[in-house]
């Protein structure tokens, strides 16, 4: 059973482990709250329909002790440059000085397609020598065209990178990805 372990501000907090972790990451609203539940098959990430409330890191273990991540959301300008700049630091910190091996789960929502902040913030996991993969949520809402363009694009990054066509709401592809994570 997936359970969640704790949420950190700042690198005191910290969970402390020796596993490698799977980063959930994407812009705010695309759905990684309701996909971590989807996967989970219970309401372990809380939910919002207002963009941008995570503003923590949080700590989930999954059915088979594995640690994932999720990262607050990026791209959202409501919150205060302030706010904004704060998690920005919080998250770079995290990935350059959290010694974990990571991989990271970009989600992209479909029907929106790549945003030049998903690929600003793709090219700097690159920059870092991270591995990682793509999900592409919502893919239900999004029309054939759509989800034909979109998934073209995460192809173009190459063979290492894994991309999951998925939908929280009607279970798309989250069997592949318990799967393939072995979650």
């Amino acid at each position: 059973m997936w359970k969640y372990i704790k949420s950190a501000a700042d690198q005191l907090s910290w969970m402390v482990h020796d596993q490698p972790e799977i980063v959930f990451w994407g812009r705010s609203n695309v759905g990684k709250s309701s996909l971590i539940n989807a996967l989970a098959n219970t309401k372990i990430a809380k939910t919002s329909s207002t963009p941008g409330r995570t503003k923590l890191i949080n700590y989930f273990e999954t059915n088979s002790k594995k640690i994932l991540v999720d990262l607050p959301g990026y791209g959202y300008a409501a919150l205060s440059k302030k706010v904004q700049t704060k998690i920005i630091g919080i998250i770079d910190h995290y990935f350059r000085f959290q010694t974990n091996e990571k991989r990271v789960c970009f989600l992209i929502d479909c029907k929106v397609g790549f945003t030049a902040i998903d690929l600003e913030m793709i090219e700097y996991i690159q920059s870092l020598g991270i591995k990682f993969d793509i999900f592409l949520t919502k893919c239900d809402k999004a029309n054939q065209s759509q989800r034909y363009k979109t998934k073209n694009q995460a192809l173009s990054f190459g063979s290492s990178v894994e991309v999951f066509m998925v939908s929280a709401i009607k279970n798309i592809g989250i069997e592949d990805i318990n799967k393939f994570y072995e979650l």
